[in-house]
């Protein structure tokens, strides 16, 4: 499926995903543009095949440049979401414009936490789509208890 961004939340960390090779692509320039830095088409080719990301802009470069195995979620930091560096929020802006020049549609999001996750994490990234003007998004979590 593409349109579909994912940010999971785990351990107060963001982590953000995007399906669809060729928006991926176009995010990544974008974010690009936007703080500075430059990736070569194999980065670009490299990052359209990744997962999820949770480092900042700036330690990109550095984690497309890791092997597949060594990208594991657990050595990175989350993508940046306070109100000084909210690249969170640039992400998000920049994969919608990436989609409707793309795919002329607009971008669904899916905020993904495990149970255990606190609702201030969750609220955080909710208010990050609300200023943006996404006010549905799907709530996914991974809640299994004996009673459901």
């Amino acid at each position: 499926e593409t349109d579909l961004a994912t940010l999971t939340i785990g351990k107060g960390k963001v982590f953000f995903d995007l399906k669809g090779r060729e928006i991926r692509v176009k995010t990544l320039e974008l974010m690009g543009q936007k703080y500075g830095v430059e990736f070569t088409d194999d980065e670009k080719s490299k990052f359209a095949l990744m997962e999820g990301i949770g480092v900042p802009i700036l330690n990109l470069k550095q984690l497309i440049a890791m092997k597949t195995a060594e990208r594991s979620k657990a050595g990175q930091p989350g993508v940046p979401t306070d109100s000084l560096d909210n690249q969170l929020k640039e992400w998000i802006y920049n994969a919608r414009i990436a989609n409707i020049e793309i795919n002329d549609k607009e971008l669904q999001v899916a905020i993904k936490g495990d149970a255990k996750e606190e609702y201030p994490s969750i609220r955080k990234v909710m208010d990050i789509l609300q200023d943006q003007k996404i006010n549905s998004f799907s709530l996914v979590t991974g809640l299994r208890g004996k009673n459901f």
